[in-house]
């Protein structure tokens, strides 16, 4: 999969009008997020800033060796901004992946973030369907609320998956989010048909960060 992929305005709009075409066949909310940044990476980050607060709160008992507080204080601020620039090197955050489990596990963790921030669990009949694709960590992954879940076997999703997947191989993630959609869209409106004042609860442009 390309490490970023680049949705054009046009791109956008196709995705948007394949979320609103897939949508108007059924009482499902369908959410599309693509990540362009490496899920795995902003993990090492935030650990190294974390252990650089760690340092800082630890140096603490320097005071009681003596030495002045000028002294401890800048120690302090060498210790984190090394840490900082550890975490925005790309060689150190390459050294700090451990193969693709901890790319999966990354990603899988931000999906489940996006779905919960956007409000895909909170839809009024539990119909929201999140597709994440994690561009640069090459994971693809339909999450599903519990309305959708307990209407569509799980191995529906997979074949949207590999929809988004064989596109992105060959540069053309968009045409793989448009053709998933629209694979959720027939999926979904076998299980859960339009129902009246269920639905257009979420956006339908896709989500790109």
């Amino acid at each position: 999969m390309v490490t970023q992929p680049a949705l054009s305005p046009a791109d956008r709009d196709r995705i948007t009008a394949a979320v609103r075409a897939a949508e108007a066949r059924t009482s499902a909310e369908i959410v599309v997020v693509v990540e362009t940044a490496p899920c795995e990476e902003a993990d090492a980050t935030v650990a190294l800033i974390a252990a650089g607060g760690v340092a800082i709160a630890a140096a603490g008992p320097l005071d009681w060796l003596g030495l002045r507080l000028e002294a401890i204080v800048i120690g302090q601020a060498l210790v984190f901004a090394l840490l900082a620039a550890l975490a925005s090197s790309s060689r150190v955050r390459r050294a700090l992946r451990v193969g693709r489990i901890a790319a999966h596990s990354a990603a899988h963790r931000a999906a489940e973030q996006a779905f919960d921030d956007l409000g895909l669990g909170r839809t009024l009949g539990r119909t929201g369907v999140l597709l994440h694709v994690a561009a640069a960590d090459r994971r693809v992954e339909v999450i599903a609320d519990s309305g959708v879940h307990d209407a569509v076997a799980p191995e529906t999703w997979r074949e949207e998956v590999a929809l988004v997947v064989e596109a992105a191989r060959e540069g053309r993630i968009a045409d793989g989010i448009v053709a998933a959609v629209a694979r959720c869209g027939e999926a979904l409106a076998d299980a859960l048909p339009p129902q009246p004042g269920v639905g257009d609860e979420l956006p339908d442009e896709p989500i790109v960060r």
